[in-house]
């Protein structure tokens, strides 16, 4: 986004002199017309101070409430778990600048979305949620620095907004400072205890670094909120799996469709437990099925399960 910087019109008083040799009544009157004339530009400015749309609470629940994502409070709370057809049906369905805003980022239209931010920075610069949108933008750039910014001047303007507050504990999960993040998190969770994203981050950070006993209450708890969630299931599956009850987290996986169990932070894990449970055979049909990257960290992860459930 440009940076919008206020400009300055200073006004000088004009001491006029009249030389001694020039009397009133001789004023070339051609002259002065002409000068008039060359102002007449201004009578077409808008000089009427432009209304601000204020923070609504409201605005900041997506509202999936004809499909299958009312029931799923992640998605009510964020974009992310979205696929592409559902994002461009979102974006198609709103007049809402923000909304807008927020889904273009999402669909990596950066350019389209800054420019709507730049657009309506006289009606939103003293709305919260403006800014957090904006921080979400250069986060899924990966312009941290300029994340982490934005995400401060939306906490500036309220600072128990939680959006920004939650999302500064993404950036610095991503950024590998854990601490930093696990205490964004813990923040966030404490502003809005009904708030579940940040709750559910924070259960994803303990069972990162293997601490169930503090992850698996929080996702039953989730899990009781909003049942249909996938990722909330998925994150209670791989709980139950890390602490050793591979029944618990093959009832869980057994739950989901083909299309989720075709994910692979989804099947493998699923393809594990069977194996676990000493169900090679049904293991092996899970994996098949599952499509995904074969290069990076996931890939690496996916040649493991694979050598394990195969032999």
């Amino acid at each position: 986004m440009k940076k919008l910087l206020p400009v300055l019109l200073l006004f000088l008083s004009a001491c006029s002199t009249t030389p001694g040799n020039v009397s009133g009544d001789k004023v070339n009157k051609r002259a002065l017309s002409s000068s008039e004339d060359d102002f007449k530009w201004v009578e077409g400015l808008d000089f009427d101070k432009k209304s601000e749309e204020k923070y609504r609470a409201d605005k900041d629940e997506f509202d999936f409430s004809s499909s299958d994502e009312s029931a799923h409070a992640l998605v009510k709370e964020s974009l992310a778990s979205l696929p592409a057809a559902k994002l461009e049906e979102a974006v198609s369905n709103t007049n809402d600048p923000l909304m807008k805003i927020n889904v273009k980022c999402y669909q990596g239209k950066f350019d389209e979305a800054l420019k709507i931010a730049d657009d309506q920075y006289s009606k939103y610069k003293n709305n919260t949620s403006y800014w957090n949108q904006l921080g979400t933008c250069y986060f899924l750039k990966s312009d941290f620095a300029k994340a982490i910014l934005f995400y401060n001047k939306s906490r500036d303007l309220d600072a128990k907004f939680i959006p920004p507050v939650n999302n500064l504990g993404v950036v610095y999960q991503r950024q590998g400072k854990f601490q930093k993040a696990l205490a964004a998190f813990k923040l966030a969770a404490d502003l809005n205890t009904f708030s579940v994203t940040p709750t559910y981050n924070l259960a994803q950070l303990y069972l990162r670094f293997g601490t169930v006993g503090k992850a698996l209450p929080i996702f039953q708890g989730l899990q009781k909120r909003s049942p249909k969630d996938v990722e909330v299931g998925s994150a209670l599956a791989s709980a139950n799996l890390i602490k050793g009850d591979y029944q618990t987290a093959v009832d869980i996986y057994a739950r989901f469709d083909k299309a989720t169990l075709a994910n692979p932070s989804v099947g493998l894990n699923y393809a594990v437990a069977l194996k676990l449970l000493n169900r090679p055979q049904d293991a092996q049909t899970v994996l098949s099925n599952v499509s995904g990257p074969t290069t990076g960290a996931m890939g690496e992860y996916a040649q493991r399960v694979d050598k394990f459930v195969r032999n």
